[in-house]
């Protein structure tokens, strides 16, 4: 009941007391809202009040009529919340806040800015136009026209959004019908999905039900040719890498061949002209490290040469003496020959 007590203590405050002066001495309270001056019916908002002093109380204000007062702690807060829920029109408005010591109660700081809450819905939906849509280039300039319906013919005032900024990107009180947003060198922050909105100048503020989204996507070129030319240089160094790879792998083919070719005409020139079997031993073994073709080749060869072969073994003394004698020497030492049939 202690809580209770003093909210209600602090509105017969703000109600009550209507001598209160401005103490311009005060800093200047600021306001703010989450997440958008500019929402739906249904939806919910929280306005936030922050005084650079301590221990003050708060009083939020909608067009200069007091709505609330809000009695800080006895920390050293000095920021204040006030929640909105389901949303209807007669909640938007032109919204303050002010603060004052409690020592002081008579005297209150200056108001803060302005801040206005819309609720959406409540007029027709108008379209936004562009020359560019999608893909921009940096440094261009675009202009987003908002256009109401042809069948309303009050004047409003405009304002341009952006999906994901609490803020509004512009404001516009338009001459014609189709007022213009001008966009000026835009860059890549300003990518994304833009809407508009009209609404009344004045109380009760209805507000239309936003258009469309507008999408823009924003893309540097200089960026983009920076990225290229990274890749290009890397794609060349890549493409040097390969080809001295290439290079050196074919002279080692074309260097190995040539040392077996020279090999084989020295093997050939030793078989022919050089009565040393040791010379022709070295060339075979030359051209078997050379070519492992070849030597197997070759051995075929000499296993060819050595099918129709017969040993034969002569012994001279014992064709003459006869067969008996022949039992009675002893064996001696054998000589080979070789006949090719």
């Amino acid at each position: 009941m202690i809580l209770p007590s003093l909210a209600l203590f602090c509105v017969g405050l703000c109600v009550g007391l209507r001598d209160w002066i401005t103490d311009e001495s005060l800093p200047r309270p600021s306001i703010s809202v989450w997440p958008s001056w500019v929402v739906p019916t249904h939806s919910k908002v929280t306005l936030q009040c922050s005084a650079p002093i301590k221990n003050v109380n708060f009083i939020f204000k909608k067009n200069n009529s007091t709505i609330q007062c809000l009695e800080s702690s006895d920390t050293i807060e000095t920021v204040t919340e006030l929640h909105l829920t389901d949303l209807q029109n007669s909640d938007a408005g032109e919204y303050t806040c002010e603060y004052y010591r409690r020592q002081s109660p008579n005297k209150r700081s200056p108001p803060s800015d302005v801040l206005l809450l819309l609720v959406t819905g409540y007029l027709a939906k108008p379209s936004l136009q562009g020359h560019h849509r999608g893909n921009v280039t940096a440094g261009e300039n675009m202009t987003l026209q908002c256009q109401k319906p042809s069948h309303v013919i009050e004047s409003y005032m405009f304002v341009l959004l952006k999906k994901g900024t609490p803020t509004s990107i512009q404001l516009q009180n338009p001459v014609g019908e189709e007022p213009g947003f001008p966009l000026r060198s835009v860059t890549v922050s300003d990518t994304g999905n833009y809407s508009c909105v009209y609404y009344q100048k004045r109380a009760p503020f209805l507000a239309s039900v936003p258009s469309d989204h507008f999408e823009i996507w924003v893309t540097d070129e200089t960026e983009s040719a920076k990225r290229t030319e990274t890749l290009g240089t890397t794609e060349i160094i890549l493409i040097v890498t390969f080809t001295s790879l290439f290079l050196l792998a074919a002279f080692l083919l074309i260097y190995k061949y040539t040392c077996c070719g020279a090999a084989r005409n020295r093997a050939t020139k030793c078989s022919h002209s050089s009565k040393n079997p040791e010379v022709v031993t070295d060339a075979s073994t030359a051209i078997m490290s050379c070519s492992p073709a070849l030597d197997e080749g070759s051995q075929e060869s000499r296993a060819e040469e050595l099918h129709g072969v017969m040993y034969a073994e002569l012994n001279a003394r014992a064709l003459s003496e006869g067969p008996s004698n022949q039992m009675q020497q002893p064996l001696e030492t054998c000589v080979y020959s070789t006949l090719k049939m």
